[in-house]
C-alpha cells in the first residue's frame, strides 16, 4: 500500500502552474518563489514577519518579494496563508498566525500594491495542491493530504480541484475527531487529531509516557531526537511513532469511506520520519475500512518540501488544475 519513496507518478494536468509567482505567508517567515510552466521553482526569497506584525507591514513585505522576483512586472501572484479563508473575495476572515486579522482583504491589498492579478489560498490547501501539481501527488486527480509541522492541516484535492467547501472551510483534517473525549484541542474540541500527530502530538505523547521521553518532551528539538532513537531501536520511541500512525489511519479511514480516494499525502517536517509511522497507518487504516476500499491506496510522501506552498500558491493564481 505505501509508498513512502514519494513517487511522483504521471502528470494529467490540464494547465499549467506557472509561470507566476508564489507567496507562503507563515507566522515567522514569508517565502516566495517564480514558479515555471513545469511547476520548478527557479527563484526564491524568503523574508522574516516584522515585529509589528500589521496588515500594511505584511502587504508591503509581500510586494518587495514580488517585485523583486518579477521586475518587469506581469506575473500572476498567488498568496497562500493560515487561517479561514474566503477565497472568491480574497478575504482571510482569521488567522491563527495573525490573531488580528479580521476580514483582512489580503488579496485587494497586494493587488493595489503589486499591480498585478493576485489569488488568495489556505497554506495548507496550497501544500497539497503543489504536491498534487508537481509533487508526490502527481497523477491523482482525487487525493487528500495531511500536513503535519507544529499542528495537522489537511487539504482535498477532487477531480484536479482544491475542494473548499460550501464556506471555503474544508480540508480541516487535524480536527477530525480521533479519541472522544481525548485531549483538549485549542478549537474547543477534545480528542482532535492534531493533538495526537503534528509536533503537538508528539510531545504529549511522549510527556505522557513518562521517563526519558518526558524529560526529552520540552527540547525544541524533541521529534527530531524521538527519530533517532526510534531508529536505533528505542522501543518507547517506536511506540510513540506508532501510536501517531495508529491515529493518523483511524482519520484516513474515515474519508477513504467518505471520499473513496485511494491516494493520501503525507505533508510536513513530521513526513521525514514517515517509515517509522507509515506502517501503523497502514495496519489501521485496513482494519478500519472495508477491504474493496483499503485495496489500492497509496500513503505518499510529500517531494516538494518549503517549495509546495509556493507551487500550490502559483497554481492557484493560474487557475490550474491537477
Amino acid at each position: 500500500m505505501a509508498d513512502v519513496s514519494g513517487s511522483a507518478g504521471r502528470s494529467v494536468g490540464r494547465a499549467a502552474p506557472g509561470p507566476a509567482i508564489g507567496v507562503d505567508v507563515g507566522g515567522t517567515r514569508i517565502k516566495a518563489g517564480r514558479v515555471t510552466e513545469s511547476g520548478r521553482v527557479v527563484d526564491r526569497s524568503v523574508v522574516k514577519v516584522g515585529q509589528a506584525r500589521d496588515e500594511a507591514d505584511i502587504v508591503a513585505r509581500i510586494a518587495d518579494l514580488v517585485t523583486a522576483l518579477d521586475p518587469d512586472g506581469g506575473l500572476p501572484v498567488g498568496v497562500a496563508a493560515a487561517g479561514v479563508i474566503d477565497h472568491a473575495a480574497g478575504c482571510v476572515r482569521e488567522s491563527p498566525n495573525f490573531p488580528g486579522w479580521r476580514d483582512f482583504e489580503l488579496a485587494a491589498r497586494v493587488r493595489e500594491a503589486t499591480q498585478r492579478v493576485v489569488a488568495l489560498e489556505n497554506d495548507a490547501n496550497a501544500v497539497v495542491f503543489g504536491e498534487a501539481i508537481a509533487g508526490a501527488g502527481r497523477g491523482a486527480r482525487n487525493l487528500m493530504g495531511y500536513t503535519l509541522g507544529t499542528g495537522v492541516g489537511g487539504g482535498l484535492v477532487l477531480d484536479g480541484r482544491i475542494w473548499r467547501g460550501e464556506r471555503g472551510m474544508a480540508g480541516e483534517l487535524g480536527h477530525v475527531t480521533v479519541v472522544p473525549d481525548g485531549r483538549q484541542c485549542g478549537c474547543g474540541n477534545r480528542g482532535c487529531l492534531e493533538q495526537y500527530a503534528g509536533q503537538v502530538g508528539i510531545r504529549r505523547t511522549m510527556a505522557e509516557r513518562g521517563g526519558a521521553l518526558a524529560e526529552l518532551a520540552g527540547d525544541s528539538s524533541a521529534p527530531a531526537r524521538l527519530a533517532e532513537l526510534a531508529q536505533a531501536g528505542d522501543a518507547e520511541a517506536q511506540a510513540v511513532f506508532a501510536s501517531l500512525g495508529a491515529h493518523l489511519g483511524m482519520a484516513a479511514a474515515a474519508l477513504v469511506h467518505t471520499l473513496d480516494v485511494t491516494t493520501v499525502l503525507l505533508c510536513g517536517g513530521i513526513a521525514a520520519a514517515a517509515a517509522l509511522f507509515v506502517p501503523a497507518m497502514e495496519s489501521e487504516l485496513r482494519a478500519r475500512t472495508f477491504r474493496s476500499m483499503s485495496a489500492g491506496v497509496e500513503i505518499r510522501v510529500g517531494t516538494l518540501g518549503a517549495d509546495a506552498g509556493i507551487v500550490g500558491a502559483a497554481a492557484v493564481a493560474c487557475g490550474c488544475s491537477a
